[in-house]
């Protein structure tokens, strides 16, 4: 999927987080930042992305393939621990970021290595082409759908 498909799947969740937490603002707005932080960086491994674009991360990009064990849930299991360590809430706000990222990847014809490195074969759902139609389709959707839950925030409806 394209970058702005995981920005607008990440603000619905981020949005439906905040309809369902009960946590302080300052632990809703450390949420959303890790959570924003972790659907980007998932592309660290493809020079096209707008993270891996950098000069900086070609030498791991040289080491790992796109969609490679970066797209899997046993990096996404071991990274959100590390931050665990850290702090509780920003490890959730990435695991779930994270997650995000490598569902949406999981949808798309392209696949992912999810269960990397136990099966070494990529895996795809539904086979949505990226960039195309059924994804323009589902950006726009989900787009309106953030819309409609940021205004309802601001207005109530008698």
């Amino acid at each position: 999927m394209l970058f702005r498909s995981h920005i607008v799947f990440s603000l619905f969740l981020y949005l439906f987080y905040l309809d369902l937490s009960q946590a302080s603002f300052a632990s809703k707005v450390v949420f959303g930042i890790f959570l924003f932080l972790a659907t980007i960086f998932v592309d660290i491994d493809s020079r096209k992305s707008k993270i891996g674009n950098h000069w900086f991360f070609r030498p791991f990009q040289w080491v790992v393939s796109h969609r490679g064990m970066v797209h899997s849930l046993l990096f996404a299991f071991f990274l959100s621990f590390l931050l665990f360590l850290v702090d509780q809430t920003a490890s959730l706000g990435f695991f779930v970021g994270y997650l995000s990222h490598l569902f949406l990847d999981f949808i798309t014809r392209e696949g992912i290595f999810l269960f990397w490195p136990l099966y070494r074969k990529k895996i795809s759902l539904f086979g949505v082409k990226t960039g195309r139609i059924l994804e323009e389709i589902f950006f726009v959707l989900v787009l309106l759908v953030d819309i409609w839950l940021l205004f309802g925030r601001f207005i109530t409806f008698v």
